[in-house]
């Protein structure tokens, strides 16, 4: 086989690969914020400060997502009960502090019309989370429930992401499969530094490596079996 075939055959195959979507993989769950944040290629970080001009600010459901108007917010439990409260100069959001709330993802400018790659966020331990179970809706339409780690003054602030190449859709903070509540002695939630990204893709280098090692491997497939 002459070099200008190899090269040509090798293009084309780089080319299906950069064009080839890749097959959906079950979620990934991260429990630190920098392996997260690795895998997203653009992302919009909300640490909740601007939305509150004293210690704590109550917004309806349409105020609350017009503050960055990139995640659409819906208390679930008492209605238009979004809290932002001030933890020492820090702000954090505490909805689920008193109720369950839902997180739609599907108008951001990091994702698409079905959802986002990835969704983070930091658990704020001043406000004693637990009890919190993370429905996921997906792309596709199916769901699946996480359970939040607790997070309090003893354990101190946690990370919790999910990436999936079906995109995220929404998540409902609450009780298991989004269920509603009102009771801050079965379920609590807060968070801060809520993260949502599009997904890291392979830089062309990478792609040509990966390219060249499956062509390595089918030509010497193909001298063993002449060989043969």
């Amino acid at each position: 086989m002459n070099v200008s075939r190899i090269m040509r055959r090798l293009s084309g195959m780089v080319a299906i690969a950069a064009l080839t979507p890749l097959t959906a993989g079950a979620a990934v769950i991260y429990a630190d914020r920098t392996s997260f944040e690795s895998q997203l290629s653009a992302s919009i970080t909300d640490d909740y400060s601007g939305y509150t001009g004293g210690s704590s600010t109550i917004l309806s459901d349409a105020a609350m997502s017009a503050v960055l108007g990139e995640t659409s917010y819906r208390t679930t439990g008492f209605t238009n009960w979004n809290i932002v409260v001030a933890s020492g100069a820090d702000y954090n959001y505490c909805s689920g502090c008193n109720g369950s709330y839902l997180l739609d993802f599907t108008t951001t400018s990091v994702g698409t019309a079905i959802g986002v790659f990835g969704v983070g966020l930091d658990i704020a331990s001043a406000q004693n989370v637990f009890g919190t179970t993370a429905f996921v809706t997906f792309g596709d339409g199916s769901t699946a429930n996480y359970a939040i780690p607790v997070a309090n003054a003893g354990t101190g602030d946690k990370f919790w992401g999910i990436t999936d190449d079906l995109l995220i859709a929404s998540i409902h903070f609450g009780l298991v499969d989004g269920g509603t509540n009102t009771d801050n002695s079965i379920q609590r939630m807060a968070m801060d530094d809520l993260t949502i990204g599009a997904k890291r893709v392979p830089e062309p280098g990478t792609l040509l490596l990966i390219s060249a090692g499956l062509f390595g491997l089918q030509f010497s497939r193909r001298k063993r079996a002449l060989k043969i």
